[in-house]
């Protein structure tokens, strides 16, 4: 018996050798190794890259993490999907979807378990008692944070104690059980500390300042909310020090300090506007919003709700959502505005049913007894498993041949795989390589006409103050003359301010992108502000502009983006008028009374049909001169259509050469 078992044991030795020399001859064992281990490691560095934008890009997180699953998943590398699986968890907790965090959280501890990877385990743990707190299951909480400590305590996981530790003081502080809470923070702060982790204190001395904030002991929660702030400011943390100055605003709130919580809540906007951290600056429009509408200021209150509201509508965060619409309705209830404040509170009830349902929570607690039952099967299984091996020990030796010859099979099918799979990288990097090519002539075609304008059209006036200055210089001019001269200076400067000012717009919407915003303003009041402007150019060529509009007719859009479309519209109409012709300025309701219809009316000279074709086939400028010889760069229509296309809208010309142009355009009318 013993020497046939020899015997099996050593074939079983020759075949692995057989299937390990196959594997070097089709693809070279140094290569085989060499190409997973880079995979991996690169699946690594993408989690890597993915948790870092939990608190700032939570759908970016949620997207690049999907794919790293579906990379993990065609590997069969199981660290890589438990961790893209952890970051989809911490990703739908931060947007407010704690269902669908849990669901990740026990599928990433169900593989984690599989893999008998302790920390890893023992870190989501941790991290699936954030969503059970969310909720109001701490009890559910407090019995993953033990796990997540027993596991800590017996592998010897140090940072993952002081996590846990201090999600019990948060389990506590939720509970209101504050010295308990304190405790824990404390003994978390000190863990952290003995490990050379000091970053952790900012966080964890604002919790225990919150703590203070809600008994009413606003003395201590300063003093924790400063030296949270200190700590912050000695590490350079702007995120920590965005939350302990909006902590400190939350502080003077709470006594009734207006001017000393909005100064600290501003200073906290300026702080994570330049993070660009997404979550924390939804809790600080918010708080802004409380702030103003407790200091008596109706208008800021509802302006920063309405960007809160914004912003997680189309972030998807619930909770601010639901936050920021209750207050949105209560304050156009005030305002007797009934409509908005209904259209509002079912936003509210939307947002909250959604957060709080009972299906919701029954669907949580079956997940977690799935889980729980998953875990037993197992861990059945496992000793089921055990017996049979031990049984049946010689038919297991067996059955390593056939193993065997399997894994010949697996590797055979992974070559092609692998193969199948580097000619999609190829074919996609191509793509990609195409696609910046053509970024590349975009930016190149740009800066040729950018170089162009400056090197043709901006000297032009430069040069004409040359010559004008010139005789200052050599003392060859009269009184009279001087007087003349400077009146062409002014003339000529205020001429290159406006193209100036029009070719930095212009370059600026090639370069970065805009926002519009949305300010309810009076038309007629615009438009006397631009005959204001050009009125000098008006008088000098003897134009009479008139002025076409109900003087109670009002929008809601961005004023300074109307301001330059319909400046430059006129200014375009005078240049292109002759002394003592006419120009109209009209506004007026569209039939369908949606949307205003903005006309500028000339009896110019008329734009030729190949100039107006040009200027819709071509993005670069067209350089006109004007009635009276003046210089045109081409920009101010080129902005005027690029900010009417953010408006979903365009620029309508009609003109006849000879007898004048018509320039309209439509915008959306916006309630407020």
């Amino acid at each position: 018996m013993k020497s046939q078992l020899l015997k099996w044991s050593a074939l079983t030795v020759i075949l692995f050798l057989l299937v390990y020399n196959v594997s070097c001859h089709n693809r070279g064992t140094a290569h085989v190794k060499t190409s997973f281990d880079a995979d991996t490691a690169m699946i690594n560095k993408m989690n890597m890259q993915a948790n870092g934008l939990w608190s700032r890009l939570p759908d970016s997180m949620i997207l690049l993490s999907k794919r790293i699953l579906v990379s993990s998943d065609s590997l069969g590398y199981i660290g890589g999907k438990i961790d893209a699986l952890r970051n989809l968890g911490i990703a739908y907790y931060e947007k407010g979807n704690y269902n669908a965090s849990i669901e990740h959280y026990n599928k990433s501890a169900e593989l984690a378990l599989e893999a008998s990877d302790m920390e890893r385990e023992a870190k989501i743990h941790s991290n699936l008692a954030m969503p059970y707190i969310a909720i109001g299951k701490h009890k559910d909480a407090l019995a993953e944070l033990n796990k997540a400590i027993d596991a800590a305590e017996k592998y010897n996981l140090p940072l993952v104690k002081a996590h846990a530790t201090h999600n019990i003081g948060m389990v506590y502080h939720y509970q209101h059980i504050e010295d308990s809470a304190i405790s824990y923070y404390m003994r978390s702060q000190q863990q952290y500390e003995k490990l050379g982790d000091t970053s952790r204190s900012t966080f964890i001395v604002g919790n225990i300042g919150h703590i203070f904030l809600a008994k009413g002991n606003l003395k201590k929660a300063k003093e924790c909310y400063l030296q949270s702030l200190k700590l912050a400011e000695t590490q350079k943390n702007h995120k920590a020090i965005g939350n302990a100055q909006q902590s400190l605003g939350a502080l003077f709130l709470e006594a009734k300090d207006w001017e000393n919580a909005l100064y600290y809540f501003l200073e906290a906007k300026k702080t994570l506007e330049s993070t660009g951290e997404k979550t924390e600056y939804l809790r600080l429009l918010n708080n802004l919003s409380k702030a103003y509408l407790e200091s008596g200021d109706t208008i800021s209150s509802i302006h920063y709700a309405k960007l809160c509201y914004n912003m997680a509508l189309q972030g998807g965060q619930l909770y601010y959502l639901q936050s920021s619409a209750e207050r949105l309705s209560e304050l156009f209830e005030r305002k007797n505005n009934f409509s908005q404040s209904l259209a509002f509170y079912k936003i509210y009830k939307s947002a909250s049913d959604s957060l709080y349902s009972k299906d919701n929570k029954e669907q949580l607690v079956r997940q977690e007894e799935e889980f729980r039952f998953k875990t037993q099967q197992k861990d059945i299984e496992a000793v089921y498993t055990a017996k049979v091996w031990r049984r049946n020990y010689i038919l297991a030796i067996a059955l390593v041949l056939i193993l065997s010859m399997s894994i010949i099979g697996f590797l055979l099918l992974r070559n092609i795989k692998q193969t199948q799979k580097n000619n999609k990288i190829l074919k996609s990097t191509n793509a990609f390589i195409e696609e910046q090519i053509v970024l590349l002539e975009e930016s190149d075609k740009f800066k040729k006409s950018l170089i162009s304008i400056i090197a043709h059209d901006i000297r032009s006036p430069i040069n004409s103050l040359h010559y004008i200055l010139k005789p200052f210089k050599d003392g060859i001019i009269s009184e009279g003359q001087t007087k003349e001269l400077l009146s062409s200076c002014y003339d000529e400067i205020d001429t290159l301010t406006i193209h100036i000012e029009n070719l930095l717009l212009w370059a600026g919407q090639h370069l970065h992108s805009f926002d519009l915003s949305v300010i309810h303003f009076n038309i007629k009041d615009l438009f006397e502000e631009i005959v204001r402007f050009q009125e000098r150019r008006l008088i000098e060529k003897q134009i009479t502009p008139t002025i076409d509009c109900d003087p109670e007719l009002s929008i809601a859009a961005d004023p300074e983006v109307v301001k330059i479309i319909v400046r430059n519209l006129v200014d375009n109409a005078i240049k292109f008028s002759r002394p003592g012709e006419k120009i109209s300025i009209e506004a007026r309701i569209s039939p369908m009374g949606n949307s205003v219809i903005f006309s500028i009316v000339d009896t110019g000279t008329g734009l030729p049909k190949s100039v107006r074709d040009k200027l819709y086939l071509d993005a670069k400028p067209i350089s006109l001169h004007g009635t009276n010889d003046e210089i045109g760069f081409g920009l101010g229509l080129q902005l005027c259509m690029y900010y009417l296309e953010l408006y979903h809208s365009a620029l309508h010309i009609h003109s006849i050469e000879g007898k004048g142009s018509i320039f309209s355009f439509e915008l959306q009318s916006q309630i407020v």
